[in-house]
């Protein structure tokens, strides 16, 4: 809460703070000791979370038909030269097969074959572990796109957040995933384990709410599948996705008209973007569902829709089935409702973290302590809240003519 989150400095301040003085009983714990207690004690804080939890549970401070979940990126504890792509081992791969090896001297022949045997090394890595890029010094990292712009190895902190007012944490997931697709299924599903774990009826329904970054197919099937004991709305932003459904365009300029230009009517018909049927449907090979258009060669949107003969539109019908359903219900009074209170529950939780603790980078490499440094901050924030609450207890209070308050009842101890 301090932002106090490397061990060398908190080790240095219990030496002159007076509040750290008084909670380490007057003892110098070294830098060295705190490191190991904190990465060996992930257990130890997820208990202690769960422990919070009962605690508001009590309260009356979660409100489970108040969930939304959202993620930050934490910037990893590795150096960003330790990065391979697949992208760019690719590109160096063809240069180097393209230089003539036998005119080489042998010290640049040896240099020639090293960066070969490198590059080949990293995509059997980035294979291994089915990532676009890895971080040789951090396996839990990768290389991520962070709100400045900079691209650097960084965590995705997938957090279920409560209440608009109490903005507790409820779950936490810790990986080197580059976006939230597919996300949204584990920490719901975790977050409803930590509720029932607190004290929460099993009958009991949440109601959850997730941004358009959670509108890929396996998040839309899970809101189908959670259906009886979860109400889970997906905003839906066309333009943030491709005609496959996964987010191929985010944060590219597409060449391509995209996805938001088709229009799937309930018939199983698609319009093109010049409102043309499109031929189909047919079977696609991956599983899903393919159209194909009429008259692409003399159309005159062409340059802006495909090279080939015909433009291709793939889809899965049971995705956009349950994402035309999920998009009339945000379309109501309720729905809209419900959505304008997802930012007011899970956004001050990340500004809490990161502004207020000033906690933007994590200290360890290691799994187990990166998500047990996580974890720390996530058991800091919810003591807080807590706190906050008990402060903030309104008492009935009758004010006198002479301006003196005198509760009604007597505050609770």
């Amino acid at each position: 809460l301090m932002g106090f989150h490397h061990a060398t400095k908190l080790a240095r301040a219990q030496a002159t703070d007076i509040a750290l003085r008084w909670l380490s009983d007057g003892h110098g714990v070294s830098g060295r000791s705190l490191c190991r207690f904190r990465g060996a004690n992930g257990e130890l804080f997820q208990r202690a979370i769960d422990t919070t939890l009962e605690m508001a549970l009590v309260n009356k401070l979660i409100e489970p038909d108040e969930l939304a979940v959202d993620s930050m990126r934490l910037r990893a504890h590795a150096a960003t030269r330790e990065v391979r792509t697949v992208v760019r081992s690719e590109k160096r791969l063809d240069q180097l097969a393209k230089a003539d090896v036998t005119a080489m001297a042998p010290d640049v022949r040896a240099a020639h074959d090293a960066k070969v045997t490198k590059h080949r090394e990293a995509l059997e890595l980035c294979a291994k572990r089915d990532r676009a890029s890895v971080v040789l010094t951090n396996e839990m990292a990768a290389l991520m796109k962070f709100p400045n712009g900079a691209a650097m190895p960084g965590h995705r902190i997938t957090v279920t957040a409560t209440g608009v007012k109490t903005r507790l944490i409820v779950s936490v997931l810790v990986d080197d995933a580059t976006n939230d697709f597919g996300k949204l299924g584990g920490a719901v599903v975790d977050a409803r384990a930590a509720l029932q774990r607190a004290g929460l009826p099993v009958d009991k329904r949440l109601g959850v709410v997730a941004d358009a970054g959670y509108a890929a197919e396996q998040d839309y099937l899970f809101a189908k599948q959670a259906e009886a004991w979860a109400d889970v709305l997906i905003a839906s932003n066309s333009s943030t996705t491709d005609h496959a459904g996964e987010g191929a365009g985010v944060g590219r300029k597409q060449k391509y008209f995209g996805r938001e230009r088709f229009t799937l009517r309930v018939d199983d018909s698609v319009l093109c973007p010049a409102d043309r049927v499109m031929r189909g449907p047919f079977d696609d090979h991956s599983g899903r569902t393919k159209w194909l258009g009429d008259g692409c060669p003399q159309c005159a949107l062409r340059p802006q829709c495909t090279k080939g003969e015909a433009r291709a539109f793939t889809a899965s019908l049971e995705r956009e089935r349950i994402r035309a359903a999920m998009q009339d219900r945000l379309a109501t009074p309720e729905g809209k409702a419900r959505y304008g209170r997802r930012m007011a529950i899970v956004e001050p939780v990340f500004a809490d973290i990161e502004d207020v603790m000033g906690f933007r980078r994590a200290s360890s490499r290691q799994r187990a302590a990166v998500i047990a440094e996580v974890l720390l901050k996530v058991l800091a924030h919810n003591l807080s809240r807590i706190l906050q609450a008990a402060r903030l207890t309104a008492i009935p209070c009758l004010l006198t003519v002479d301006g003196a308050l005198v509760p009604l009842r007597k505050p609770a101890q």
